[in-house]
């Protein structure tokens, strides 16, 4: 996977995603980024030819080898809440479980 390198007056490190500008100077949006498992973080303002150069070597090597990541995909169902399963007062009257006689 590909990273961006951020400095910071004399030091550098590994950063969390690319600029938008970094992304605009190899024409690719955000949502393009994601989808070939480039990191993209909304955060950063600023534009580093290093990474600019780096994103264009990756693209051309992922075009040449055919990369296409897929989406990670929600498995398992959401956790239903107390309510709906008539676990408080509200659940109850909500799904016509209040007094039985």
């Amino acid at each position: 996977m590909v990273s961006p390198v951020i400095t910071s007056g004399d030091r550098a490190r590994e950063g969390k995603g690319f600029s938008a500008e970094e992304l605009k100077a190899v024409e690719i949006t955000p949502g393009q980024a994601t989808k070939l498992g480039i990191p993209f973080d909304p955060r950063r303002k600023t534009s580093h030819e290093d990474n600019v150069e780096t994103l264009r070597e990756y693209l051309k090597d992922a075009g040449e080898a055919g990369v296409n990541v897929k989406r990670p995909r929600q498995t398992g169902k959401a956790a239903v809440g107390r309510a709906y399963r008539g676990l408080t007062s509200s659940g109850k009257k909500m799904r016509n479980l209040g007094h039985r006689k």
